[in-house]
């Protein structure tokens, strides 16, 4: 296919106007997938909160290193 003669709309390349991937299909973003690590790290959050809140650094510190033993 030939852009010659072909006119570009203002503020666009050459490069950007033959790239297929100019605007990303919104059909492809895994919101489930983003959202359920959104979710669990903030549960994780809390629960470290809540840890040091009743135990002080203590606990989190052992659970530290049992999980890298």
């Amino acid at each position: 296919m030939s852009t010659i003669g072909t006119r570009l709309p203002k503020k666009q390349t050459l490069r950007a106007a033959l790239s297929p991937m100019t605007k990303p299909s919104p059909a492809d973003t895994p919101y489930l997938l983003l959202w359920s690590t959104g979710v669990v790290a903030f549960v994780f959050c809390m629960v470290a909160f809540v840890l040091w809140g009743i135990t002080g650094t203590r606990t989190l510190f052992d659970m530290m290193i049992a999980l890298c033993a």
